[in-house]
């Protein structure tokens, strides 16, 4: 907090004590949400079981690994949710298990203690810490660079849909399965739609190209840069807690 950059976001805000308040509302807001996802999915709908992670999605990967080193020309044959999407998703859950529980004992520590020695409340410190530079660099880095800069400019955020031609490439198989049980007019597959995207991206084919080469090569070497210094600082970390807590 005490960093030149620190303190500019902390003013901007209004000061610590907002500051304090936006986050412990975001974290509760979070935690809501993750509450009210899981109730809605496990028991409001019908559960989604191919959501779960399978044999195929190791063959995937080592498709995809092919595939990508142009050791194989055939595309992983995906379904609904691929393996990365599975794993973003998955980590998400994971993540706000972390951040909620942690960051609950940290904002009550004494009320805490009275049940947990302080060594507990401490090592959640840390780990309430490393997440959230995880979920940054899952989000802003990986997150991004997957599905932003390589499908520049991907709307589906805020749409929920796809152009057609990106689901047949990322998600054959359930781009198969839809066509068989709907005709192409109906409300899974817009096919007006998609194809005004795609006249609307070839206009600007050569612009797009040069923005996602840039992007891609910026971020490629701040992912690196960051991956790099996570490693000696979580090392560091380790270290210093072992030493702490453990010797």
């Amino acid at each position: 907090p005490d960093e030149w950059w620190s303190r500019w976001m902390i003013a901007s805000v209004g000061g610590f004590d907002n500051r304090t308040l936006i986050h412990h509302f975001s974290g509760l807001l979070m935690i809501g949400v993750s509450v009210y996802h899981v109730i809605y999915h496990s028991i409001l709908e019908k559960p989604r079981f191919d959501v779960l992670f399978n044999l195929k999605d190791i063959k995937d990967f080592w498709q995809q690994v092919l595939y990508s080193l142009k050791y194989s020309d055939k595309h992983p044959n995906f379904g609904r949710y691929t393996w990365k999407q599975k794993f973003e998703y998955f980590g998400a859950g994971f993540g706000a298990v972390v951040m909620g529980f942690t960051g609950i004992l940290m904002w009550q520590p004494f009320e805490a203690m009275k049940y947990l020695p302080i060594g507990f409340i401490q090592i959640a410190g840390l780990f309430h810490t490393w997440e959230a530079v995880l979920a940054s660099l899952a989000v802003f880095i990986g997150h991004f660079y997957d599905e932003h800069f390589d499908k520049f400019l991907n709307t589906s955020w805020i749409t929920g849909n796809i152009p057609e031609e990106e689901m047949k490439h990322e998600h054959p198989a359930e781009y198969e399965l839809v066509m068989k049980e709907h005709n192409a007019n109906n409300k899974y597959i817009h096919t007006d739609d998609s194809k005004l995207e795609l006249d609307n991206t070839e206009n600007g084919n050569i612009m797009g190209n040069v923005i996602q080469i840039c992007s891609k090569f910026a971020f490629t070497i701040i992912f690196l840069l960051i991956c790099i210094w996570m490693l000696w600082m979580s090392y560091m970390v380790l270290i210093e807690a072992i030493n702490v807590y453990i010797l």
